[in-house]
């Protein structure tokens, strides 16, 4: 998914994360908007890294430049550290220090987990799709080859 489209999914759950903590929502509440931020903050993390190393098919058919690209990530990053910094701010301001820490470290042990299986697996299928789109060209090209030699030997 494009970097700036899960940005715009973040700065809404976002808006909701700031509209409880202002009205003096519990944790509780807070948390499930703040599980679901980190969720889009992860995947645009995921989609910078995979848009480093994309696979052979979106590097020839993606419509984006390198410029393009390149733009929207950086958006997306210094979007993403701003909203951080004012979470951080937002939580150690009306519920302490404390549980932003705690926070902090239960988010790293989910992340682990979550790009233990989640990211592995979309890996994993682009692959597969790169292996097997490139033997079907391989098997076209066979064919063009074996076709074009045919013609050539009844001439």
């Amino acid at each position: 998914m494009d970097p700036l489209s899960l940005i715009a999914m973040a700065s809404t759950t976002f808006k909701g994360i700031q509209t409880l903590v202002n009205r003096g929502a519990e944790i509780e509440h807070v948390a499930q908007k703040l599980g679901q931020w980190y969720s889009f903050a992860s995947d645009i993390k995921q989609a910078e890294k995979e848009a480093e190393s994309p696979g052979v098919f979106k590097k020839l058919f993606d419509g984006n430049t390198v410029e393009q690209q390149a733009l929207n990530s950086v958006i997306a990053k210094k979007k993403l550290e701003e909203q951080e910094k004012q979470i951080r701010e937002l939580i150690v301001w009306s519920y302490g220090v404390e549980t932003y820490q705690e926070m902090i470290m239960l988010r790293r042990k989910i992340k682990a987990q979550r790009e233990e299986v989640i990211y592995k697996q979309r890996k994993r299928q682009r692959m597969i799709l790169d292996s097997f789109l490139l033997s079907i060209a391989a098997i076209v090209s066979a064919g063009i080859i074996y076709g074009t030699i045919t013609i050539i030997k009844g001439a």
